[in-house]
């Protein structure tokens, strides 16, 4: 082969890399950051599913939220607090008003809140009545316990991400109570 000619491919092969080098940078970096979306979100779905799960079956909620937030660490934990919320809430179908018509009417009774984000919670206040859609047909005075999380996402690599992505999930889980009546 001609040295000529192998330069001129060495050459042509070494531009063509350093173009398309860091658009595979780009590109590795992004599904990186993605599957952290991901994996996030699908914590959070955890947490308040085994939240509202164990509250519903009688674990005392201090207990449950101190559990779910320990098992979704790296996502939720003491140092970025201002980043996230749990909220428990304690819902009762109201006796006083019978359930159909529909849409039902709750109260809530208790809240708990964990986390520093200023988020109120989506589900009510407490002594407040609430409707709650898909909720209906249910016998009066009926528990339910809530569990609902809102994060805010930070991206690590690509702060243009939030552009793409709602930054603000919010996630709710309602049980029907299975354990003792409070």
């Amino acid at each position: 082969m001609d040295k000529n000619k192998f330069a001129s491919i060495s050459g042509q092969a070494l531009v063509e890399l350093t173009l398309v080098f860091p658009l595979m940078i780009l590109l590795l970096f992004g599904v990186v950051e993605v599957s952290r979306v991901i994996s996030v979100y699908h914590s959070l779905v955890h947490l308040t599913r085994e939240g509202a799960n164990l509250t519903s079956r009688g674990t005392d909620v201090n207990k449950s939220l101190t559990a779910v937030i320990a098992a979704t660490k790296p996502t939720l934990r003491d140092e970025n607090k201002k980043q996230w919320k749990v909220v428990y809430s304690l819902l009762r179908q109201s006796p006083a008003k019978p359930c159909p018509p529909k849409p039902c009417s709750y109260e809530v009774e208790s809240q708990v809140a964990v986390g520093d984000l200023s988020e109120p919670s989506a589900v009510g206040t407490v002594k407040a009545p609430v409707k709650i859609a898909g909720m209906d047909d249910v016998e009066p005075n009926q528990i339910f316990h809530s569990i609902e999380v809102f994060y805010d996402y930070k991206p690590d690599v690509f702060s243009f991400v939030g552009k793409f992505v709602n930054p603000k999930f919010y996630e709710r889980t309602i049980y029907t109570n299975v354990g003792a009546i409070p």
